[in-house]
């Protein structure tokens, strides 16, 4: 569905963020992009979105396309249109509006009964915002905050589903909460890049990672076969020892990270 090809993007004319980058998201996948700060994983997603102008940056080199149709000189809404929906680091809802017209926001392109569906869908995801849905998205908890940037995303019946850093700065709790309605998602059929430096839950998400360092691509494989390598295991994972090990739920679920009595402390 998503394809980059020798993606490289520099800031300013100086800094180059991005280099050679080659990632796939084949329909219906949930793939995963870790990284430390700086790595380039939020350029990565803002060359896919055409939010690079608005940072000074832009592509130098390289293809991105959708559904094989080239996104380069499509503006935000083009892109968006197509099925491609970015739910942003730190939310950014708007804050003095509730949560049903924030909701609202999200539907702008679709006919009243489309939204109707949609909407009465993430109250399904997310009872919390049914709940509080004539309350200001400020007064909301940042889980509450989140699970309403998710919904606004999920407003537009998107194709793709990219997700920047969605368990920044939340409790453990509610990560956990978050990484299930991804999961949901998902399996529903929409295909999800999730952007992630906590790479435990992203790999207990996603079938696929790629590991960014530095601009480029240093690593990319099945969530099993990364969780086993030590790049994983020491800088991401904050294991000095023991082994790691994904298991394959019988429920058709996600498969869930664990970490065997080997290892010391996170």
């Amino acid at each position: 569905m998503l394809e980059l090809k020798n993606v490289s993007v520099r800031y300013g004319g100086v800094l180059t963020a991005l280099q050679n980058v080659n990632m796939t998201i084949p329909a219906g996948a949930s793939v995963a992009l870790l990284g430390a700060n700086g790595a380039g994983k939020t350029t990565t997603i803002r060359a896919i979105s055409r939010n690079l102008r608005r940072h000074n940056a832009r592509i130098i080199e390289g293809s991105i396309s959708f559904d094989g149709q080239d996104l380069r000189g499509l503006a935000m809404s083009d892109v968006i249109a197509r099925g491609v929906v970015q739910v942003p680091e730190g939310r950014r809802i708007l804050g003095r509006l509730s949560v049903e017209e924030n909701l609202r926001l999200g539907a702008m392109r679709r006919s009243r009964k489309q939204a109707a569906e949609s909407r009465a869908h993430v109250y399904e995801l997310f009872p919390r915002l049914a709940e509080r849905r004539h309350q200001r998205g400020l007064l909301l908890s940042g889980g509450e905050q989140q699970m309403l940037a998710i919904g606004r995303a999920l407003m537009s019946a998107p194709k793709l589903l990219m997700l920047d850093e969605p368990s920044l700065g939340l409790a453990p709790i509610i990560v956990s909460q978050v990484a299930d309605v991804i999961r949901s998602i998902n399996a529903e059929g929409t295909s999800v890049l999730l952007i992630e430096q906590n790479a435990n839950m992203a790999l207990a998400v996603a079938q696929h990672a790629y590991v960014l360092e530095l601009g480029k691509v240093s690593l990319d494989g099945t969530s099993e076969e990364l969780a086993q390598t030590d790049v994983i295991k020491h800088l991401y994972l904050g294991h000095s020892g023991g082994e790691l090990q994904i298991d394959k739920p019988k429920t058709g679920t996600v498969p869930v990270l664990h970490a065997w009595k080997g290892a010391r402390g996170r």
